[in-house]
């Protein structure tokens, strides 16, 4: 039987997600704006989910419903999302770094490139502050309300995100 480290199984989690999404597997998500019990917004549906997990099992339940924790690309992503999970608690978001300390990336595979300037970001000040391991990434935490790294073993609620991958060929989309 095969162990695998946290930050392992963290690392084929988002590869096998990505995969997926390349190959095309969200392209059957075209039954209207969005699934019973998703909000669409912007060419993406999401779910708030208020049981708590920790990071990992909060990511494999969001790819058990056909996508992944949800990624901040705007500002009006941020404000959307911390609004969609109602109250003042943090929630997870899909921004790790455990594959490599320091380089972010959002378990949907698109871009985290903060470092050129490149992605759209939230920290609160100070953050990501890596102090001890803290490879996951809650929003909503502290007086900013905004992005705090944390360790990935804390649980919280989520919410989950599916791109449409149909936009262009649905028009109830």
């Amino acid at each position: 039987m095969a162990i695998f480290t946290l930050s392992a199984f963290l690392v084929v989690a988002v590869l096998s997600s990505m995969t997926l999404v390349s190959q095309g597997a969200e392209t059957d998500l075209c039954q209207g704006p969005c699934y019973s019990g998703w909000i669409y917004k912007n060419g993406r549906c999401f779910q708030h989910i208020a049981d708590e997990k920790r990071w990992l099992d909060a990511e494999l339940h969001c790819v058990s419903l056909g996508g992944n924790l949800a990624s901040e690309h705007s500002e009006d992503d941020h404000v959307f999302l911390k609004q969609l999970n109602g109250d003042d608690k943090p929630f997870w978001i899909g921004l790790s770094d455990t594959h490599k300390e320091g380089t972010w990336l959002w378990s949907d595979g698109t871009s985290a490139n903060f470092k050129e300037g490149l992605a759209f970001s939230s920290w609160n000040s100070g953050e990501p502050n890596n102090q001890g391991e803290e490879g996951c990434v809650h929003s909503n935490f502290g007086g900013q309300k905004d992005w705090n790294d944390i360790g990935c073993d804390g649980k919280y609620p989520f919410i989950c995100s599916i791109r449409l991958g149909c936009m262009s060929v649905c028009s109830s989309c």
